[in-house]
């Protein structure tokens, strides 16, 4: 088990997950993350692809967590990357 990715979040490489999240899901307030989500940084720009967390469904969508894949290419230089959701102060919200 891990915990529940929010928007805010930091990946690996310090992007952060921006929109649209779970509106009607909060987590200490915050809209809580789901694969489909953007993620925008100096490092990498596209959105959350793959979650472990693939029972828990919200607005029909996986939920995300510290794990979770980021699809997206580099903002300066074009080139396709990968990244992972690093950084979650939910650890008191595991999923």
């Amino acid at each position: 088990m891990t915990p529940v990715a929010t928007l805010t979040n930091l990946t690996a490489t310090g992007d952060v997950i921006t929109a649209v999240g779970s509106p009607t899901r909060l987590c200490k307030g915050i809209p809580q993350a789901c694969v489909g989500d953007m993620v925008t940084g100096p490092m990498c720009t596209g959105t959350l692809s793959v979650s472990t967390a693939t029972t828990r469904i919200m607005m029909g969508r996986p939920e995300a967590n510290i794990s979770t894949m980021v699809t997206g290419v580099n903002p300066i230089t074009g080139i396709p990357m990968t990244t992972t959701i690093a950084v979650s102060p939910n650890v008191d919200r595991l999923v």
